[in-house]
């Protein structure tokens, strides 16, 4: 009985647990290859914020600001095969979260290998503010309403001489659930 307890006790400790959920996460997506535009911000843009399920673990909300950027691709038709449709993948704009100290999240869309891909027809400026808007709407779906309000922080870094206005989207919003 002895060697069967040590056994379980070893085996315990080298087991690791890891809990997976599935959770609705939001991404800007691009819409080229298609006859389809959706209005944002009064401009017809081939472009939309989609909801995908995604098997998720590990820290959140972090975890969640890096699925607003991980990769898409849309099933193919007869007539259509896209091979990436996430806009921040294909302008490779590089999406961080990190909890700070006082609690705040701290969310940064790096430019600095940001580079315009061909046949999509948006600025950086709407694919910046069409991610955020998909990162708030990841973010207050996840959130709790029992929960304490989130504070989330953003920046934008790795800007140039040409696109420095593009700071002007740092700023922030709170999550209440």
């Amino acid at each position: 009985m002895r060697i069967i307890f040590t056994l379980l006790t070893v085996s315990a400790c080298f087991a690791s647990a890891t809990t997976l959920e599935v959770l609705r996460v939001f991404q800007p997506l691009s819409l080229h290859g298609t006859d389809v535009d959706h209005d944002f911000k009064g401009e017809a843009v081939q472009a939309h914020i989609f909801a995908r399920p995604m098997v998720l673990s590990g820290a959140m909300p972090e975890n969640l600001v890096l699925a607003v950027a991980t990769p898409h691709r849309m099933p193919a038709t007869f007539n259509y095969e896209v091979n990436e449709c996430n806009l921040l993948t294909l302008f490779q704009v590089e999406l961080s979260g990190i909890m700070g100290d006082s609690g705040e999240l701290e969310v940064s869309f790096d430019l600095a290998k940001m580079q315009v891909p061909e046949g999509v027809d948006l600025s950086i400026r709407t694919v910046l503010s069409l991610s955020i808007q998909a990162l708030k709407k990841t973010l207050e779906d996840y959130h709790h309403p029992e929960n304490k309000p989130l504070k989330v922080k953003i920046t934008i870094e790795g800007t140039t001489k040409k696109n420095r206005s593009l700071r002007d989207l740092s700023g922030g919003f709170v999550v209440t659930g």
